[in-house]
């Protein structure tokens, strides 16, 4: 109920006892019919149609308040027809008023379809072809005949769904062709919306976005005027976002220079390229009882592991390095070549245990049981690790895979146009570095080049016998997020380790945040002094 938001005996309070009451639905379904009767049947009288309008708007809005759910697309059309045309109305000059209002619900128009095609292409099911079949196999929506029709013939349904994708993202184009054949692109843009309409047994989608094809025509017949309104707005949102892409990439080129400078990691040539690495040691220099060997998860960068490698370097020798094709390492050869040769350069002698985060488990496996680890590799420590098994269903199944390639599509449309840096994302929402640490990190997970080898790494990172050797490690300890609590115990049973689980983290901020990355480097200190 809307009034139980608000302090008892407060004006708000009031206001929404009565938009509770039972008769308000009634009440304002019979005043919109009032108006939109009025709207109608006043053509040529602008100042009724216009208070007609903005008394429309008022009960869209009264019911959004009253009921804050179950509001779709066509609700929100026809709230912004009504709303735009009473805000115009505040401008004098009838002619720059009426092209404003026409010219506001044209770019609203064209901005919808776009914005919902490009959405939907982010949304696996919709890529797939499976959406609208299961939005028909519901009972809400898949009760009504064409709805029937559509789901006997499951691949016409498909066609349908992948093709609403398709011309929802390019509508913007209809404004490139000519006069006669933009026409028939908005009646087949109608026939679409009485499609919808006629399938979900929803008329309002008929009359929610015919509304505003009008507007849509009035702007085909006046293109070539020198100053229109779209152009203002795609000029400054382009200035914006073309600004936006240059300081994104300015402020990874600055990451990338640290990363070359005295306070960056170190570089090894190797013989097909360089490996990027850190080493950190106890300061007093005191002899390190172990190597720890950081393995990092996909797309993560070494700062991931800072909270960590921080405290154990204060006993033991802590190895971290990128993967191939991640930040300065471009060689590639094999993660267990790279770690060799990184170990033989520093000169780290002695028992390795190796610490995986996520995928970096996988990376661990392919080489623990080399002959140039077997026999030094004893205990592991697997962080949210990643279950072959798993991973291959995943890879196997079209909508798990495309999903996670059109996340990374996602992240790296944010990376080239800057998005991230002004809007929040998982990686700063699980990341809480000291801000030089933070910087580099979360522009390194923000490097189309890094996220482009996330996607390879992803396809290519080899599981198979990848549990049998990661089984075959003398001791070996699952630390688990919350997040991932039920999954970690799976993959502990599988082989046949202990688990421990940091509670009120999840699978980035485990090592992210420093309390859950004490605890993390807590339960790995007590497992290598149990062994």
């Amino acid at each position: 109920m809307s009034a139980q938001q608000y302090p008892p005996g407060s004006l708000r309070r009031r206001i929404g006892r009565v938009l509770d009451h039972p008769r308000t639905p009634r009440v304002l379904a019979g005043v919109t019919l009032a108006a939109s009767a009025g709207l109608v049947f006043a053509r040529g009288n602008r100042r009724a149609q216009i208070t007609a309008a903005a008394i429309i708007g008022t009960c869209n809005r009264l019911n959004e308040i009253r009921t804050p759910y179950g509001r779709d697309g066509a609700d929100q059309m026809t709230a912004v027809i009504t709303q735009y045309r009473a805000l115009t109305a505040l401008i004098p000059d009838r002619q720059v008023s009426d092209d404003l209002f026409l010219r506001a619900v044209n770019f609203q128009a064209g901005l919808s379809y776009a914005v919902s095609g490009i959405a939907k292409a982010f949304g696996s099911s919709w890529v797939q072809g499976d959406a609208l079949l299961e939005v028909l196999q519901t009972e809400a929506y898949g009760r009504g005949p064409a709805a029937a029709l559509l789901r006997k013939r499951p691949g016409l349904c498909r066609a349908l769904t992948v093709g609403t994708v398709l011309w929802e993202t390019f509508f913007p184009f209809v404004y490139l062709l000519p006069r006669r054949q933009a026409s028939q692109v908005l009646s087949a843009v109608k026939a679409f919306h009485v499609g919808v309409a006629a399938a979900m047994e929803l008329p309002r989608f008929v009359w929610g976005f015919f509304g505003s094809h009008g507007a849509v025509g009035y702007v085909l017949d006046t293109r070539g005027a020198r100053r229109t309104f779209e152009k203002t707005v795609v000029g400054v949102v382009g200035g914006v976002t073309l600004a936006s892409a240059l300081i994104a990439r300015e402020k990874r080129r600055i990451a990338e220079q640290r990363r070359l400078g005295p306070k960056g990691a170190a570089r090894l040539r190797c013989a097909d390229g360089t490996v990027e690495y850190r080493v950190d040691r106890p300061a007093d220099g005191a002899a390190s009882r172990a190597v720890v060997v950081l393995e990092c998860g996909l797309g993560q960068s070494l700062e991931s592991w800072e909270w960590v490698a921080e405290s154990l370097a204060q006993q033991y020798t802590v190895i971290r390095y990128h993967r191939p094709g991640y930040g300065l390492t471009t060689s590639r050869a094999t993660s267990g070549d790279l770690l060799a040769a990184v170990l033989d350069e520093v000169g780290a002698e002695g028992e390795i245990v190796v610490v995986t985060h996520s995928i970096g488990s996988l990376s661990a496996a392919s080489y623990v049981g080399d002959e140039r680890f077997a026999d030094r590799v004893g205990k592991m420590v697997v962080v949210d690790g990643t279950d072959p098994a798993l991973l291959e269903e995943d890879r196997g199944d079209r909508r798990r895979l495309g999903k996670f390639v059109q996340a990374q599509v996602y992240t790296l449309f944010a990376a080239v146009t800057g998005i991230y840096e002004w809007a929040p994302n998982a990686v700063e929402r699980q990341s809480g570095y000291t801000p030089d640490t933070q910087y580099s990190h979360v522009q390194f997970v923000f490097s189309p080049r890094n996220i482009v080898n996330s996607v390879r790494e992803y396809r290519g990172m080899r599981t198979d016998d990848a549990l049998s050797r990661l089984g075959a490690v003398g001791s070996v300890l699952v630390i688990a997020s919350d997040e991932f609590a039920a999954q970690q115990a799976v993959l502990a049973e599988k082989l046949g380790a202990k688990i421990e689980v940091v509670h009120g983290s999840a699978h980035r901020s485990i090592i992210g945040y420093r309390e859950h990355a004490e605890k993390v480097e807590g339960a790995i200190r007590r497992f290598m002094d149990a062994c």
